[in-house]
């Protein structure tokens, strides 16, 4: 079979990511992706590496590392061996929430409550207290990367979305000093340059751009049908870098990948954590995988779980104070393990 060399850069990429062999981020996952790489046999093969440490509820690990990347309107049973086969392999190779709700709806506040407990409008500056903040009150550090960006914490262009970059919107992370300025930087070639370096973050943030986080917008390279299988792709070719680190394989970094809502029908505003709600609104479902070095291979927790848990979780995992609707919300660590 004939092989161009841009799919050929890409599995060469991902067979060595998942054998621990490459620290840079290439520059191939600043493209639109062709989408062929979700249906090789080599993407197939791209396990996410899981529970190789033993996990002591007594004593759980200490995370030094929590990384969120935040996808866009899918719902969990539109993530199929078909349509989603690394996120397939990340299923039966990490953990994942089977009964995980959004915020609300529509997009926006999601991104929101999922940095500071509390659901904004979109488009507009808050003086809400967020993770990114505490992370700079306890000397910790944090960066949001985000694929696409143009210069650092900039506004919208397409297929960068600012609405779906939170720490823009934080006007504590812009006085007394501008650290939006600093920390919230193009994904490429940051992530890259610090996973080569061994400088990761305590707090990460990754937010794909709209062509690759599966919502889709007009112009992207490939048609809307294909957008679930090429934002799998491009998940393929940037968490195993992030598992091949040296902290991953230590057990002290933590990652998350979730979305903001779910597909179909949605009634803005609505309280998705809400069960009279999200019994009859499927849109509020949304997947969540747990990755780390710790979680079970293959294993669901069913407790009733939201974005406010996600909050939470990281909030405990990193020693911060839970902020906003995070306070009283159930940790997912005891259901996987972490």
């Amino acid at each position: 079979m004939e092989v161009d060399a841009s799919h050929r850069r890409v599995r060469v990429t991902m067979v060595a990511a998942a054998l621990g062999l490459v620290a840079a981020l290439p520059a191939a996952a600043s493209a639109h992706l062709s989408g062929r790489g979700a249906t090789d046999p080599l993407s197939r093969a791209v396990q996410a590496p899981c529970g190789f440490l033993a996990y002591d509820a007594l004593h759980p690990p200490t995370y030094q590392h929590v990384v969120v990347i935040m996808d866009e309107n899918i719902s969990p049973s539109q993530l199929t061996a078909t349509t989603a086969p690394y996120l397939t392999s990340v299923k039966s190779a990490c953990g994942r929430e089977g009964f995980m709700h959004a915020a609300t709806h529509f997009s926006d506040p999601n991104y929101a409550a999922a940095t500071s407990g509390v659901t904004t409008s979109a488009g507009a500056m808050t003086n809400n207290d967020n993770v990114f903040h505490q992370a700079q009150v306890a000397g910790d550090s944090w960066k949001a990367y985000e694929e696409s960006m143009p210069r650092v914490c900039s506004t919208s262009a397409e297929p960068y979305n600012a609405y779906h970059d939170p720490a823009h919107w934080y006007s504590d992370l812009r006085t007394p000093t501008n650290t939006c300025a600093t920390y919230d930087v193009p994904l490429v070639p940051a992530l890259g340059n610090d996973l080569a370096a061994q400088v990761l973050p305590s707090y990460v943030w990754i937010t794909p751009d709209d062509c690759h986080n599966m919502h889709w917008i007009a112009g992207c390279s490939q048609p809307k049908a294909q957008a679930i299988k090429t934002g799998d792709a491009w998940l393929g070719q940037i968490v195993p870098q992030i598992l091949a680190s040296p902290s991953y394989r230590a057990g002290r970094t933590l990652v998350f990948i979730t979305w903001d809502e779910g597909s179909g029908n949605a009634t803005k505003g609505v309280d998705c954590t809400d069960p009279k709600v999200y019994t009859t609104q499927a849109s509020c479902r949304i997947p969540t995988y747990v990755l780390s070095a710790y979680v079970r291979p293959g294993s669901r927790d069913t407790s009733d779980q939201n974005i406010y848990s996600l909050l939470a979780t990281t909030e405990d995992v990193l020693g911060y104070p839970r902020l906003g609707r995070a306070v009283g919300q159930p940790s997912m660590r005891p259901g996987l393990g972490f």
